[in-house]
């Protein structure tokens, strides 16, 4: 069975065929998923990826089982995530789980009777976020996603979208990495990519990055910090760089930056919807 729960998962053919498709999500709804039902369990807040799943899936003639707060399913009385997998796969042809603890889409994947698609795990992964992130990348950069310099700026400790992404983009060649954190919120030291550059200062390397990929801090895994990026720094980027985002943003880019043609972090949306329609229709048609 086909479960989507890591980067790894993904192979370069898989990735490409999304990407190549994607774009003609846009013109091209169709009922190919129409009698199939697919689950949306997340244990965590989540208005993008939940929604996006809703409607990738309705838009292709599906129908959707929305658990998109589990205070009000079983699991407040007790019951297992094993138990509630296997309960949801008599009712549906998919699950996306999103669930607080690491590994949870791996146990959820050991007992499933249907495809488990990894909604995010903990500070783990989030492969459909690298899917649509590095569509946005590929489809911004005349389809190229190759030696690129790549800016990744707040709380790499925790954030699993920078992990997954990173994770991705080092598979192709010549990518270079500058990460811009605090001390005590840099990207694990196990994961740097051989090219690589740890710095605390924006301005050490925004003049010369291609892709600007910012992200909040993650208040809810214990972080304390605030930071934000000013329209000043982000005036020193190429004029062909893109500015990228998994959104919620709280305060990390201005609203005044949103006008600029080098802001893609509400394009990354519509980018997920193409690439998770094509997704639920190569896993359930």
């Amino acid at each position: 069975m086909q479960h989507l729960l890591s980067v790894n998962d993904m192979n370069e053919n898989f990735i490409f065929d999304i990407w190549s498709k994607a774009s003609d999500q846009k013109e091209n709804f169709s009922n190919v998923l129409k009698s199939k039902i697919l689950t949306n369990l997340f244990y965590e807040p989540s208005t993008r990826t939940s929604s996006s799943f809703y409607s990738a899936m309705v838009r292709q003639g599906g129908s959707v089982i929305p658990i998109n707060n589990v205070k009000f399913s079983s699991a407040i009385k007790g019951e297992s995530l094993e138990d509630t997998i296997i309960t949801m796969g008599t009712m549906s042809d998919c699950i996306v789980l999103r669930h607080p603890e690491i590994g949870s889409s791996i146990k959820a994947a050991n007992i499933s009777s249907v495809p488990i698609i990894n909604a995010g795990d903990g500070e783990g992964e989030h492969p459909t976020q690298t899917l649509l992130d590095g569509f946005t990348i590929f489809y911004n950069n005349n389809k190229n996603i190759d030696n690129l310099r790549v800016t990744m700026v707040g709380d790499l400790k925790n954030g699993r979208t920078v992990k997954s992404l990173v994770k991705l983009l080092s598979r192709y060649s010549g990518n270079h990495f500058n990460f811009v954190s605090p001390a005590d919120l840099r990207f694990p030291k196990e994961l740097l990519p051989k090219k690589s550059f740890q710095t605390e200062r924006i301005e050490d390397v925004i003049s010369d990055t291609d892709v600007l990929y910012v992200t909040r801090v993650q208040t809810e895994r214990g972080s304390d910090h605030r930071y934000a990026l000013s329209m000043s720094q982000l005036r020193s980027l190429p004029d062909n760089s893109i500015v990228m985002h998994p959104l919620p943003r709280v305060n990390e880019i201005p609203r005044e930056f949103d006008q600029d043609p080098r802001a893609k972090y509400f394009d990354q949306m519509i980018y997920g919807l193409w690439c998770r329609m094509v997704l639920l229709e190569n896993f359930m048609s």
